[in-house]
């Protein structure tokens, strides 16, 4: 669990299907009963698994507190669905749709 962390954080590098123009890496399967966080209904408490994603958008999830195991509350959508309005700690963040669809979470425990 702990290397599996480490690696989550340490890994710089640049997704080589990020390179072939799809923008997702497929590096590790995530368990049964994921799904994507933009797929999430408001009131819904969700703990983060992965993200799908590389590079700016993993950059920009981990220092708005998207860290693995981190405790999600989907609090409301806008009224066209996009942004997401999340609780995660003591704050609020939002999310667009296409973030969200990159962020693999599983209901909490």
């Amino acid at each position: 669990m702990t290397s599996e962390i480490i690696r989550f954080f340490c890994s710089n590098k640049k997704c080589r299907e990020q390179d072939k123009g799809e923008g997702t890496c497929a590096r590790h399967a995530c368990a049964k009963g994921c799904m994507p966080l933009s797929e999430v209904k408001p009131g819904s408490c969700v703990c983060v698994k992965r993200y799908n994603g590389c590079g700016q958008l993993r950059r920009r999830l981990l220092d708005l507190g998207l860290t693995p195991q981190a405790r999600v509350d989907v609090v409301r959508r806008a009224p066209l669905g996009d942004p997401i309005l999340l609780k995660v700690g003591d704050f609020d963040i939002t999310l667009s749709e296409s973030e969200a669809l990159h962020v693999e979470v599983a209901p909490a425990e």
